[in-house]
């Protein structure tokens, strides 16, 4: 997972086949990583906004920044324009972090 240092412009909509492919992402994500838990405990929810199409965390995730060595709560998945697949999270003070989960990572 990379963190990203800009912030990243998002798709209006998911489509039904991006909401399952983020679910099963995350799923071996999980599996593979152990960073993040499992779909089931995400408590996922499609929702879109007047910025973009998101598929929200409903129970509390927290996941690490290696790089800052601080706790984050994960707020939701969304997919930017060009297609990658994004992890937001956000620290004490609710600025947004973003995570790319690369496209090597999805095994």
């Amino acid at each position: 997972m990379r963190k990203l240092d800009f912030k990243p412009k998002f798709k209006a909509e998911l489509s039904n086949i991006e909401i399952e492919g983020i679910e099963r992402i995350v799923d071996n994500y999980s599996y593979n990583y152990g960073d993040i838990p499992d779909t089931d405990a995400m408590g996922f929810a499609y929702t879109s906004s007047s910025s973009y199409g998101m598929y929200n965390v409903t129970n509390y995730v927290e996941f690490e920044d290696d790089e800052e060595g601080v706790l984050l709560e994960v707020s939701h998945f969304a997919i930017t324009e060009n297609d990658m697949l994004i992890m937001v999270a956000h620290d004490k003070e609710d600025n947004a972090v973003y995570f790319e989960i690369e496209p090597s990572e999805f095994n």
